[in-house]
């Protein structure tokens, strides 16, 4: 009992101690004095400069989906053209293929409510294509589309066939074939290039589950029999290749004093912004009086720092279908932008570096989007690096249409901790 009181006594003793050392400016209680605290500032759009969102590369993003169809936002219109490839099918058949069936699953649809041969095309390719090269300038490494780029026209890069949608549900839908297309590909199976889908409709587009998606990929049914004697059996073939290829064309557009980030075709966003001395200098209550900028700079430490993007609210941007958007950071290495050439992008990727932050996400349901910088800001204000502003895109890109556009009064939101400068 004396032991429970003794200790007791010692830990009174300690906090009054403690508190008698420590005050709301100084919590860690060092030497008795108030020291540095973090502070909050607030760096306004008048301190940016060399705003510009640029196109990139459409390059290809293999993913769970496959997306076919047209999208049209603010000006921009994108355009997904489907390819799909049935190989290794069966060695022979007797006589005749019958009640060949194309089932596609769909993930999601945009304005696509009715599916029939009015709002869908369908074409057998007849150029050969391969699933890691195929875009909308050639399909291999060594050809080129029948007029340079990817045509919609019959008889270019594709033959149109006749086709009939047997059912059209939420999940899925069921497309008669001919016969005959599949007994082609079975007897000249180096002619089998698979099918081209498309729609000739404005801003409708479908996302379909891919080969990655097991159990819901697309598939090829057909029925046959290998001899007169044999039963006749119901082939099931996957699709062994399948793509997107997006319309394009080989300039790269700039649009300046615009907050872009897109997916499809990617567009990126590049800014400057200053970082004045005097905003921090304003906001320190503890160093009262600051000689050097420069090492003041050099010392302060960035705990947070935001860049704070707001959704222009008279900009219809809304994303039809139920996505987020990520966004990575990027430092930029040097000011020498390219405007001369729009046969490349303004920027690339010899232009920036990695600082390795995470990326930023936001599902778009609050007014703003507020991106994290922090290891950015530390590295240009304490002249790690020079100041040439950043780059931002997306972690998506060929990955979807999603397109977002923000306000052009973009903002930093920083906290710091000013130095310990000794007089």
């Amino acid at each position: 009992m004396i032991k429970g009181r003794i200790i007791t006594i010692l830990c009174l003793l300690f906090i009054l101690i403690f508190s008698g050392c420590t005050d709301k400016n100084n919590p860690v209680g060092l030497a008795g004095h108030a020291g540095p605290v973090p502070t909050e500032i607030e760096i306004g759009s008048e301190h940016f400069s060399h705003v510009y969102s640029y196109e990139d590369s459409i390059s290809i993003f293999n993913s769970e989906k496959i997306i076919m169809g047209n999208y049209e936002v603010n000006g921009f219109s994108n355009q997904a053209v489907c390819l799909l490839k049935f190989t290794s099918l069966i060695d022979t058949f007797y006589q005749e293929i019958n009640n060949t069936k194309l089932v596609l699953y769909i993930n999601e649809r945009s304005n696509f409510d009715v599916i029939d041969n009015t709002t869908l095309k369908i074409g057998k390719v007849t150029k050969n294509w391969y699933e890691t090269t195929a875009d909308w300038f050639e399909p291999t490494d060594s050809t080129t589309w029948t007029n340079d780029t990817f045509s919609l026209n019959d008889g270019d890069d594709f033959e149109l066939i006749d086709f009939t949608v047997e059912y059209d549900d939420a999940d899925s839908i069921s497309i008669e074939l001919p016969d005959e297309l599949v007994e082609n590909w079975i007897l000249q199976d180096s002619l089998n290039f698979g099918l081209a889908i498309f729609t000739e409709d404005a801003d409708k587009f479908i996302e379909f589950s891919s080969s990655e998606m097991s159990d819901s990929e697309p598939k090829l049914f057909f029925d046959y029999q290998e001899t007169a004697e044999d039963t006749v059996v119901t082939a099931e073939k996957v699709a062994v290749h399948d793509i997107q290829i997006f319309a394009s064309d080989y300039e790269f557009n700039v649009f300046p004093n615009n907050l872009i980030i897109s997916n499809i075709q990617p567009v990126r966003l590049t800014m400057k912004f200053d970082l004045p001395p005097s905003i921090f200098a304003a906001a320190d209550t503890f160093n009262t009086t600051i000689d050097d900028t420069v090492l003041y700079m050099q010392r302060l430490s960035i705990n947070r720092a935001e860049l704070v993007l707001a959704f222009d609210q008279s900009i219809p941007t809304a994303y039809p279908l139920s996505a987020s958007i990520n966004i990575d950071p990027y430092l930029m290495t040097t000011d020498s932008l390219n405007f001369d050439n729009l046969n490349e992008p303004l920027i690339c990727d010899d232009d920036y570096t990695d600082l390795y932050i995470s990326s930023t996400k936001d599902s778009l349901q609050s007014g703003e989007f507020r991106i994290n910088i922090t290891s950015i800001v530390q590295a240009l204000s304490s002249g790690t690096y020079d100041n040439y502003g950043i780059m931002l895109r997306s972690i998506y890109e060929n990955y979807d249409f999603r397109h977002t556009q923000f306000t052009a009064e973009p903002k930093l939101d920083i906290v710091f901790t000013p130095p310990y400068l000794d007089e």
